[in-house]
């Protein structure tokens, strides 16, 4: 082969050359440039142009002659650019915010590196590509503003939380107040040893407000209003019914001496005030008028569990039942009626009241505790102190519950007669 053909062969070698590269640059899906040192386009590819929003490389060439100023967004990002350039001779994933031909922003990486003369090792100018990745930035900014937001909701959560731990807490107090009360003496002026009529309670609330509650009213000097109620769930919501019925207790006292009455007027009341919420409530009640002057009870009942009845002089522990249809739970029925009914009461006899969190407990063989379990249990212990019997109780029931605790609001209260007869005065209290 002559010199000739040789060097026509180099020159289509050299021509399939340009052309190989000539496509790849024209159809690359990335964009590709070369910039002079100081900020001027050398050339750039198709992609590049629209990428930038330029209708050809040669518009963005003629348009775009200093980087610096024209195409970033941050100021001295190109000098930044030109110092890892310097200090590594390449760049990687350099992410930066750039401005388009219409103004608007977009989000790019380069990788490029600095092309030096082989000779002189003059800078000569850098080459590289460059990837729009401004789909990726906006997702991870926002990544980022959801976890900011999601921190700013968790902190705001912690704060009521907070707020509402401290309201449960004082509400709690208050409730304890409530329920926690210096018993009357009867008569009055006599120590809590001396006196005719003993009280204990145990009261245990599911959450921190329970929705069990309890009173003693001094209705005279030998005359004692004993109220025990069961508002519909607990917590709050329930806590806070249990605050209306007190309420309410205090406001009905000059009629309490006739607990049918009472019940009515406070069922009456607790409807008009249940009409207005949007959820409905109830509350289960027993109301018990204890006179020692004459040994008698007097008692209704508002869907509640029988009291107990102790007569420890004769060794027997009964339900203290209705002469008459028991009446509906408070809260429902308008034309709802609670009858009194009446049973003798003698020395050393225990009433004791409670709710139903106290026996409607699921036992370890899958069945309830069941209110005649209870009734056994008292009936068994019945020689005991009173505050002694309703320890060993609750500790029997607790040990046969499947969970070992409550789950429910529990309370017990027990009325203790030590002495009946005739005192020194019957004063009435207003």
């Amino acid at each position: 082969m002559d010199q000739a053909s040789k060097y026509e062969e180099t020159i289509e070698a050299l021509r399939r050359a340009e052309q190989k590269y000539r496509s790849i640059f024209e159809h690359a899906t990335e964009g590709i440039f070369q910039t002079t040192p100081d900020g001027h386009y050398l050339s750039a590819n198709p992609t590049l142009a629209r990428m930038y929003g330029y209708d050809s490389p040669a518009e963005l060439l003629s348009a775009l002659t200093d980087i610096s100023r024209q195409l970033y967004v941050q100021p001295g990002r190109r000098a930044e650019f030109a110092e890892v350039m310097r200090q590594n001779g390449r760049v990687l994933e350099f992410e930066s915010q750039i401005y388009r031909r219409d103004g608007s922003t977009i989000w790019i990486s380069e990788n490029a590196r600095a092309v030096h003369d082989e000779l002189s090792g003059e800078l000569l100018y850098y080459e590289g590509m460059v990837q729009d990745i401004t789909r990726r930035k906006c997702a991870e900014e926002a990544r980022v503003k959801a976890e900011s937001r999601l921190a700013r909701y968790a902190e705001e959560l912690r704060s009521k939380n907070a707020q509402l731990e401290a309201d449960l807490e004082m509400a709690r107090d208050i409730q304890q107040v409530f329920l926690t009360q210096k018993y009357p003496s009867f008569p009055p002026g006599m120590t809590s040893q001396e006196s005719w009529l003993r009280f204990c309670h145990w009261y245990e609330p599911a959450e921190r407000v329970g929705g069990d509650f309890f009173s003693v009213l001094p209705l005279s000097d030998t005359e004692a209003g004993v109220f025990i109620c069961d508002v519909l769930g607990h917590g709050l919501r329930a806590a806070l019914v249990t605050a209306i019925v007190r309420g309410l207790l205090e406001k009905l006292t000059p009629i309490a001496t006739d607990p049918g009455r009472l019940l009515s007027e406070i069922n009456a009341s607790l409807l008009a005030i249940f009409r207005q919420t949007e959820t409905p409530m109830l509350v289960s009640a027993f109301y018990l008028v204890v006179d020692i002057a004459g040994g008698k009870l007097s008692y209704a009942n508002a869907g509640h569990p029988s009291p107990f009845h102790v007569c420890r002089v004769r060794g027997v522990a009964e339900p203290l039942r209705s002469n008459g249809p028991q009446g509906p739970a408070l809260g429902i029925f308008e034309s709802a009626a609670y009858q009194s009914s009446h049973r003798d009461a003698s020395t050393n006899d225990l009433v004791v009241l409670f709710t139903d969190g106290l026996f409607e407990v699921e036992t370890l063989d899958d069945e309830y505790y069941g209110s005649q379990r209870l009734l056994a249990a008292v009936g068994k212990r019945m020689s005991l102190p009173t505050g002694q019997l309703f320890g060993e109780v609750v500790a029997e029931i607790r040990q046969s519950c499947v969970s070992g605790q409550f789950t429910d609001d529990m309370c017990l209260l027990g009325v203790e007669i030590a002495r009946t007869g005739l005192a020194d005065s019957n004063r009435k209290v207003a």
